[in-house]
């Protein structure tokens, strides 16, 4: 794969949509769900401060958006974007296969293909991992890891 290819994304303007959209969220949740203000008591309510974050937010949006609307794309190369599709690979793994072996494939393609080390020393990686997460959290600390929707369908949930 050529990690000098260019990526040319209008970011400067999707950005500041993203987050309009998230603050229209939270401002209408907080609106619907928990309101502003208390009339009886005269005490603001659980949607107080979320409400006033997402109005700032919906503001600082468009003024960001109005600023941006005519400058080009920000280039990117495509070395950059490697460790975010790699977070959302590991969610999505996560999602289908569990937290415990999406970890582990994770880590063997990382230290393989990106960090570009030997088989031994990506498995030598994996098992110290293995050794440090499986009794140190599973069995000692008892975290209850998502097992995905394989695991859900293997159990019988």
């Amino acid at each position: 794969m050529n990690s000098k290819k260019v990526v040319k994304i209008p970011t400067l303007q999707i950005i500041p949509v993203i987050g309009f959209i998230i603050g229209l969220v939270f401002f209408m949740v907080g609106m619907g769900d928990f309101g502003f203000w208390n009339h009886d008591t005269n005490t603001p309510t659980e949607g107080f401060f979320p409400i006033i974050i997402a109005t700032g937010l919906m503001i600082f949006s468009v003024m960001a958006f109005l600023q941006n609307i005519r400058k080009s794309g920000v280039e990117y190369r495509l070395l950059n974007w490697y460790v975010p599709l790699g977070f959302v690979g590991l969610l999505a793994g996560i999602m289908i296969i569990g937290t415990v072996p999406a970890v582990i494939v994770f880590e063997i393609l990382w230290c393989r293909f990106y960090e570009k080390l030997s088989w031994k020393v990506t498995i030598i990686a994996t098992i110290f991992c293995l050794i440090m997460v499986v009794p140190i959290f599973t069995w000692w600390l008892t975290v209850d890891f998502p097992i995905g929707i394989i695991g859900n369908l293997i159990m019988g949930y």
